[in-house]
C-alpha cells in the first residue's frame, strides 16, 4: 500500500513539473487540415479534446424509406453517443461495372442515398466516421463487393490491374461524396477508413497506398484510418511503422481471428492487451477500438428455433447492459478515447440478399437498439458512460499511471489509476480483478489527490456486487464556477450549469453508499429532507455520505456559488438525460464545439431533442407508459411544450433554478393487429415442365472461368451464376439432352453457400432434393435415373432450383483468385449411355443485375421464381384470377414444388403512435423441410428455413409498412419434401406501443403498374 501511496505523490510531482511524460506527445495533423488534430491520448476536433463514442449503422439495413435513418439517429445521440460509424456497400450501388457512366447509383429518396444519410447525422448532432472499403466484410454478400467483381482476373485486395480497374470508379464516386461532406466543408464527417481488416506486405502496401492517394487527390483532408484485426498486435499500416500508413491507427478488437470479447455464449474475462498492443503498434496515436462488440452475430442453425435468436443477449447477462458496465469502462482504464460500438449499435434487417452466408435475415446483433427499432436497456448504461466522457475532457488527457490489486484494502478488486498530468484529475476504474465473478466485495481505495493520498471512503466501504465496475473521480472540476470533487466513490453521470447554479449528478447502485469530498469555503446546506444524508465541513472541505436510493437534490451555497448535488441510484439514473440546447452556427448541436449548454430531464423513454426560446422549453421525446417527468430548467421557463402541445406544469423555484415536474400519459388505445386471410395463390415453377419454353433465359455457354481458386468439377460448360450477371437469390437451371434410354443417374455438384439447399426435376419428375446445412457450402449428389422418367430419343430437362445465392468472400485472399466464391453447379454429368448435356439455359432475377426492373429497390431484392419474375411481390399485381388457398396447414404445398401466396392488411395506426410490427411464424415439425420468403410491399424482408432455422420473427421494417394505406404481404413457400408442407402458423405481433413526436410517413415505391412494362407477361399457374 505505501508503494501506491508513494506513486500518487509522484504523480502531482510529476504533474507540477512536467506536462507529459509520453515521447510522442505532440499535436499531429494530415498536414491538410487543423479541423481534426491528434497526440497520443485523444482527438482535438476544432482544437477542443472530444471522446469519440461510436455508433455502428448502416445505412441499407434500415430499407424503405430514408426518412427513417433521422430516428435511429436521434435515439443514437439521446443516449450518449457523438458519431456514426458506417460502412458504404459498393454492391449497392455499382450492379455493373460502370453503373450511371462511372458514377455509380445514389439515387435520392432510396436506401442508397449516401448524402441524405450524412444529412441526416450531421441535423441529429453526430460526427461521422466513413467506411467506404472496397471490402467492408460486414456479413455483406460479397463483403459488400458486386458480384462481377469476382469475374475479373487475378486476386481481389490486391495489386492487380483488373481488380484497380474495377474499384477505382466506385471509390472516387464515393471519396467525392465524402470529400464534400468534410467538417472542413461545414459537414459531419471526421474519419475516413481505407480498406478494412487487411495485412501489409510489400504487394499489399501498393493497393492500400493507391487508396490513401484516390482519397487525396479526390479532397479528403481530415485523417485516414485503418481497422486492423487481432487487438493490434501486427500494427498493420501503423504510422509508426516504416511502409505505407494511414494517419491514425485503429485496433478491431479481436483476440484470434474475428471474436468479440464475450462471444455468443458466456462471460469472459476482460482483455488487457490493448494498451500494451497500442504502445508497440501506433504510440503516436490515441488508442481507438474500432470495432468493439457490445454483441454478436448468429448464424444459420446456431440456436434453438424462436424469435430472431438475438433475444439471447438479452437474457445472458454477458451481453446485456451489465457487460457495458465492465468491459467498456475496461475500455477507458487501458485509456481508449476512441470507441466505436459494433454490436452494431442498430444492427436492422438483412433483407434480400443483401447478406453473406453465415448469418441470416435478422441482423439484430444483440445491438442496443434492437431490430424493430426499439431502444434497449443496453442504451440506458451507454448514455451513463457517453454523458460523462463528454463532460470529463481530463480524462481525454489522461495517462495510465498504474493498475493492479494493491490500491484497495481487498485483494479482489482491480484498479487502474489514469492522471491527468497537466491538471492533477485522477480516474480510478475499479472492478472485481476476475471479472467473471460474482461475489460481493466490499472495500477501501487509497488514491492520490492534491490534499495527498486519501484511503476512501473515510466511512464504511464502496461496494462490488459481482460483475460491476465504478469510475471514481479525484480532483474533478465541474461547473461554471470550477467547483472541484476531491473525491467521489459514487460515480459521476453528468454535470451542467444551468442559469449560474452548477449541477454534478452522482450514482451508485441501489442500496449502496456513498462518499463525496468538495472543496466548498463555508458551504450552507439543509438536508434535514434527507435522512440517508449526513455532512461534515472542514478546512474548506464538504463531505457528504450517503445511502443510494432514488433521487436525493441537496442544494449548497458557497458564498456567491450555488452548487447542487443530484444523487440517484442507478436505477433512477438510467431514466435521466441531459439534451443539448443547440446555438447558432454550422455546429451548434455538438457538444463542446457548438455548444456547451444542456438541460437536465429524467422520466421519458428516448428524450429526442430539447430547445428553448425565450421563456418555452420544447422537448420531443418517446415514452413507452404514462410517465413522470422532472426537468432542471433554466428559471424564466414559463412553458413547456411536449410533443407540440402544451404542458401545464407545477414550476417550484429553488435557488433561482426552476424544477418541474408533470405527468404524462402513454398511448391511450390498444391498437389490435389485423389477423392475415383471404389468401391467394399460385404456383411458382412452371420451369420443371419440359415444353416450358426458356428461350428468354440465359444461354450458359461459358467454358473459362476466373474462378481457378474453386475451378468446375466436371462438365464441359461453366454454369457459375456470377458470370451470367445473377449476383443473389433463387437460380434455376434448365439442362437439355437427347436421351437414349441407357442413363441411370445424373451427379451435380452444387455450390450454394452454408445452409443453401436445391430441389431436382427430370421431364417435371421429382428426383430429390439437397436440405442444406449450416456447415457445408457445396454438396455433389447423385440423381438416380430410371427409362420410365425418360423421353427416348427427344429433348429432355432436367432443372434445378438453388437457393442460397448470396456470396461469402474470404477476408484476405491468400492464394491467386483467393477469396472468390462462385454460385452454381460446379459440376455435373450424366451416368450411362455417353449422353451429355447440349445445352444449359439458366434464369435469376428479371434482367439480372444490370437490367433489373425494379432498380428502385434493387436487383438484390428478388430472385429467380417465377412469382418474382412477374412481378406478384409487388403492390397492386392482378391476382383476382388466382385461386383462394392459404400457406397454413391444410394449404401449403401438396408435393414437392414452390406456391406463392399474397394477402393485404390495414394497420391504420395513428400519428403521435410508434408500432413496430413483425411477422411471426409457427415452426412445423423440424423434419418438414421448408423454405419460405417473406415480401411486404415488394420488398423482400426475411427468410425462414424450417429444418434449419434459427429466425421465426421476421421485422416488418417501418420504412415500409404503411401504417395508413394498404399493405401487401406475400410469401414464395418452397417444399423440399415430396410429402409437401404448410406453415403451422402465422400472425402479426408488435413490440408494444410508444407515444412519439417522430413524424411517420407511409413510403410508396414504384409498384406493378410501373413495372408491368419491363416484366414478362404473367400466366396463370396452377397451385402444385
Amino acid at each position: 500500500m505505501l508503494l501506491f501511496q508513494f506513486l500518487g505523490i509522484l504523480a502531482f510531482c510529476i504533474a507540477s513539473g512536467y506536462s507529459s511524460l509520453h515521447p510522442f506527445d505532440r499535436r499531429n495533423s494530415t498536414g491538410l487540415t487543423d479541423a481534426v488534430t491528434w497526440d497520443p491520448h485523444s482527438l482535438f476536433i476544432n482544437g477542443q479534446r472530444v471522446f469519440i463514442l461510436s455508433a455502428e449503422f448502416h445505412p441499407w439495413r434500415l430499407p424503405g424509406n430514408p426518412n427513417l435513418w433521422s430516428d435511429i439517429f436521434q435515439k443514437i445521440k439521446a443516449n450518449g453517443f457523438n458519431t456514426i460509424s458506417f460502412y458504404v456497400n459498393w454492391a449497392l450501388h455499382f450492379p455493373s461495372p460502370m453503373t450511371n457512366e462511372g458514377e455509380g447509383d445514389f439515387e435520392t429518396g432510396t436506401y442508397r442515398d449516401i448524402q441524405r444519410f450524412i444529412d441526416g447525422a450531421k441535423e441529429a448532432g453526430l460526427w461521422m466516421i466513413a467506411r467506404p472499403g472496397p471490402y467492408i466484410n460486414a456479413e455483406t454478400t460479397g463483403g459488400g463487393f458486386p458480384g462481377w467483381v469476382g469475374n475479373i482476373a487475378g486476386s481481389l485486395r490486391a495489386n492487380n490491374a483488373n481488380y484497380t480497374q474495377a474499384w477505382t470508379p466506385y471509390l472516387t464516386a464515393i471519396s467525392k461524396i465524402i470529400a464534400k461532406n468534410q467538417i472542413t466543408n461545414g459537414g459531419p464527417i471526421i474519419l475516413v477508413q481505407a480498406e478494412n481488416e487487411y495485412s501489409a506486405s510489400a504487394s499489399n502496401d501498393v493497393y492500400m497506398q493507391a487508396i490513401i492517394d484516390l482519397y487525396r487527390a479526390n479532397g479528403i483532408v481530415v485523417p485516414i484510418t485503418f481497422n486492423d484485426q487481432h487487438a493490434g498486435q501486427a500494427g498493420n499500416f501503423s504510422p509508426d511503422k516504416p511502409g505505407t500508413h494511414v494517419d491514425i491507427y485503429w485496433q478491431v478488437f479481436c483476440t484470434i481471428g474475428d471474436s468479440y470479447p464475450q462471444g455468443q455464449n458466456s462471460w469472459a474475462q476482460v482483455q488487457s492487451v490493448y494498451y500494451s498492443n497500442h504502445e508497440g503498434a501506433a504510440p503516436s496515436n490515441p488508442l481507438c477500438l474500432a470495432e468493439f462488440g457490445g454483441g454478436f452475430l448468429l448464424g444459420w442453425g446456431s440456436v434453438a428455433r424462436g424469435g430472431t435468436g438475438y433475444e439471447k443477449y438479452c437474457t445472458l447477462n454477458h451481453l446485456t447492459p451489465i457487460s457495458e458496465d465492465v468491459f467498456y469502462k475496461e475500455n477507458y482504464a487501458q485509456t481508449a478515447t476512441i470507441l466505436s460500438k459494433y454490436s452494431l449499435l442498430f444492427g436492422g434487417t438483412n433483407w434480400g440478399q443483401t447478406l453473406e452466408p453465415t448469418v441470416y435475415s435478422s441482423y439484430d446483433y444483440g445491438g442496443g437498439i434492437n431490430e424493430a427499432r426499439v431502444a434497449t436497456p443496453k442504451m440506458n448504461e451507454m448514455r451513463l458512460q457517453g454523458l460523462f466522457l463528454r463532460v470529463s475532457r481530463d480524462l481525454l488527457g489522461a495517462t495510465l499511471f498504474a493498475n493492479g490489486t494493491n490500491y484497495t484494502t481487498s485483494s479482489l478488486i482491480h484498479t487502474a489509476e489514469l492522471r491527468n498530468l497537466d491538471t492533477g484529475a485522477g480516474f480510478y476504474i475499479m472492478r472485481h480483478d476476475a471479472s467473471t465473478s460474482t461475489a460481493l466485495t466490499t472495500t477501501q481505495v487509497t488514491v492520490g489527490t492534491s490534499a495527498g493520498p486519501l484511503l476512501v471512503p473515510t466511512i464504511g466501504n464502496i461496494t462490488f456486487n459481482g460483475r460491476e465496475s465504478k469510475i471514481l473521480v479525484t480532483d474533478y472540476v465541474f461547473g461554471k464556477n470550477q467547483v472541484k470533487i476531491l473525491y467521489s466513490t459514487a460515480e459521476v453521470m453528468t454535470w451542467t450549469t444551468i442559469d449560474s447554479t452548477d449541477y454534478v449528478i452522482l450514482y451508485a447502485p441501489s442500496g449502496q453508499t456513498g462518499e463525496t469530498a468538495l472543496k466548498l469555503s463555508n458551504p450552507i446546506l439543509d438536508i434535514s429532507a434527507f435522512p440517508n444524508i449526513t455532512s461534515r465541513s472542514e478546512n474548506g472541505l464538504l463531505t457528504l455520505n450517503y445511502a443510494v436510493a432514488g433521487s436525493q437534490m441537496i442544494h449548497i451555497q458557497s458564498g456567491q456559488n450555488a452548487v447542487v448535488v443530484i444523487i440517484m441510484d442507478k436505477t433512477t439514473a438510467n431514466t435521466w438525460h441531459a439534451p443539448v440546447l443547440s446555438r447558432p452556427g454550422p455546429f451548434g448541436n455538438f457538444f463542446s464545439i457548438g455548444t456547451n449548454e444542456s438541460i437536465l430531464v429524467g422520466g421519458p423513454y428516448v428524450l429526442r431533442t430539447a430547445s428553448i426560446q425565450g421563456d418555452t422549453l420544447a422537448l420531443a421525446r418517446d415514452l413507452n407508459g404514462t410517465t413522470t417527468v422532472e426537468a432542471v430548467v433554466p428559471s424564466n421557463i414559463r412553458l413547456i411544450i411536449w410533443n407540440n402541445r402544451s404542458i401545464k406544469t407545477a414550476i417550484n423555484t429553488q435557488s433561482a433554478t426552476s424544477v418541474v415536474t408533470f405527468n404524462v400519459d402513454g398511448v391511450s388505445s390498444i391498437i389490435e393487429l389485423p389477423s392475415l386471410v383471404k389468401w391467394k395463390v399460385s404456383g411458382s415453377l412452371p420451369e420443371i415442365d419440359p415444353d416450358f419454353d426458356d428461350s428468354d433465359f440465359v444461354t450458359a455457354n461459358l467454358t473459362t472461368t476466373n474462378y481457378t481458386n474453386l475451378p468446375p468439377l466436371a462438365g464441359n460448360r461453366v454454369l457459375y451464376s456470377q458470370q451470367y450477371g445473377f449476383y443473389g437469390g433463387n437460380l434455376i437451371f434448365r439442362g437439355h439432352f437427347n436421351a437414349s434410354g441407357n442413363e441411370t443417374a445424373i451427379v451435380t455438384s452444387v455450390q450454394s453457400g452454408f445452409a443453401g439447399g436445391y430441389s431436382a426435376w427430370l421431364n417435371g419428375l421429382f428426383l430429390g432434393s439437397s436440405q442444406g446445412s449450416p456447415t457445408v457450402s457445396m454438396t455433389m449428389d447423385n440423381w438416380s435415373v430410371n427409362s420410365s422418367m425418360l423421353r427416348i430419343g427427344n429433348d429432355n430437362v432436367f432443372v434445378i432450383l438453388q437457393e442460397h445465392g448470396y456470396v461469402l468472400l474470404l477476408l484476405i485472399s491468400l492464394t491467386a483468385n483467393g477469396g472468390k466464391e462462385p454460385r452454381g453447379l460446379r459440376g455435373f454429368s450424366i451416368v450411362g449411355g455417353n449422353t451429355t448435356f447440349n445445352l444449359w439455359k439458366l434464369q435469376g432475377n428479371q434482367g439480372g443485375a444490370a437490367g433489373t426492373p425494379d432498380a428502385f429497390r434493387g436487383y438484390l431484392n428478388e430472385g429467380g421464381l417465377y412469382a418474382e419474375r412477374i412481378g406478384a411481390h409487388l403492390p397492386d399485381f392482378p391476382d383476382s384470377s388466382w385461386e383462394d388457398g392459404t400457406p397454413l396447414t391444410g394449404g401449403g404445398v401438396k408435393g414437392a414444388g414452390v406456391n406463392f401466396y399474397r394477402t393485404t392488411f390495414d394497420l391504420n395506426i395513428p400519428d403521435g403512435v410508434d408500432m413496430p410490427v413483425r411477422v411471426n411464424i409457427t415452426p412445423s415439425a423440424i423434419s418438414s423441410n421448408f423454405r419460405v420468403q417473406i415480401y411486404l410491399n415488394g420488398w423482400q424482408v426475411g427468410k425462414y428455413i424450417n429444418n434449419i432455422g434459427p429466425q421465426t420473427l421476421f421485422v416488418l421494417p417501418a420504412g415500409i409498412l404503411r401504417r395508413n394505406s394498404t399493405n401487401t404481404l406475400a410469401l414464395s413457400l418452397w417444399s423440399l419434401d415430396v410429402a409437401g408442407a404448410s406453415i403451422a402458423g402465422l400472425s402479426l405481433v408488435s413490440d408494444g406501443t410508444f407515444s412519439t413526436s417522430f413524424q411517420f410517413n407511409d413510403y410508396k415505391s414504384p409498384d406493378y403498374a410501373e413495372q408491368k412494362p419491363l416484366r414478362p407477361m404473367a400466366n396463370l399457374v396452377e397451385p402444385m
